[in-house]
């Protein structure tokens, strides 16, 4: 199998954009040995230690393995190991930062509106345990454990909505959510704010009100995105993607700004 040299010097991003393309559509199928280092070195243009580099990320997204006297083999990938592999570099992409939030806004807007409707005492109990497990560690400034309650949280959230799909699917991104959770809790005011949102939150569960416990989940939302923009100096909003219209027009959103004029 040819490849074409890599005409830009950034290269480690290409090659691996370019390998994960070829493994994806099948170039490289599952058992294959790939060529060795200095083949596809030479293939792409670009010195092993840059190869290297896009192998080493490749493995940790469980697409490579290495064997001792074998080589580099393609693997079958587990979507947890991919996800993970990818979460560190979401504060450094707004497009990424953007469309995770969005997918998150997708899911849980309805995943809530499920929990509302299936939630049962023992539930609640778990989700108040929670709460309080949240409020210890936000007492004793302890980021790393709110972080781990605060993605429980929602994974709790989903448990209880009943449906399997999304579930699997939270529990999919959880390490995801986890490590986003950790960057955006070291903004100013990001803990309070979330404790007092996931308070409400399981409030309007237990009151039974889908509509509220919606638009809590969405304003919740929404106030990460404020954050962001706002401690990062960075724009979410160049591109109008489903539910962000929806969250700058709700009523009393926190950090709520005017639509922008088309």
């Amino acid at each position: 199998m040819v490849v074409k040299p890599i005409q830009r010097s950034s290269a480690a991003a290409k090659v691996f954009e370019t390998l994960y393309e070829m493994i994806a559509t099948g170039q490289f199928q599952r058992g294959q040995k790939l060529p060795s280092q200095d083949d596809l070195a030479k293939q792409f243009g670009v010195s092993r230690n840059t190869l290297r580099e896009a192998i080493n990320k490749l493995s940790a997204m469980g697409l490579l393995s290495s064997h001792q006297g074998i080589g580099t083999v393609v693997e079958s990938p587990h979507p947890a190991g991919y996800l993970s592999a990818l979460s560190g570099q979401f504060l450094l992409d707004p497009l990424s930062v953007r469309e995770f939030i969005e997918a998150r806004i997708c899911i849980e807007r309805n995943a809530v509106r499920l929990a509302v409707a299936h939630a049962k005492p023992e539930d609640l109990t778990r989700l108040r345990n929670n709460l309080m497990l949240q409020d210890r560690a936000l007492k004793n400034q302890d980021t790393a454990e709110f972080t781990r309650q605060d993605a429980d949280f929602h994974l709790e959230l989903a448990r209880i909505c009943g449906n399997r799909v999304l579930l699997k699917f939270l529990q999919t991104i959880h390490d995801m959510l986890q490590r986003f959770i950790g960057e955006v809790s070291g903004l100013p005011g990001a803990v309070d704010d979330a404790l007092r949102f996931h308070t409400r939150i399981a409030d309007a569960i237990a009151a039974k009100d889908p509509d509220q416990a919606e638009q809590l989940v969405v304003r919740h939302l929404f106030d990460v995105v404020r954050r962001i923009e706002s401690n990062l100096h960075i724009d979410l909003e160049k591109e109008s993607l489903c539910g962000f219209k929806l969250i700058r027009s709700i009523p009393g959103a926190t950090g709520a700004r005017r639509s922008r004029k088309t």
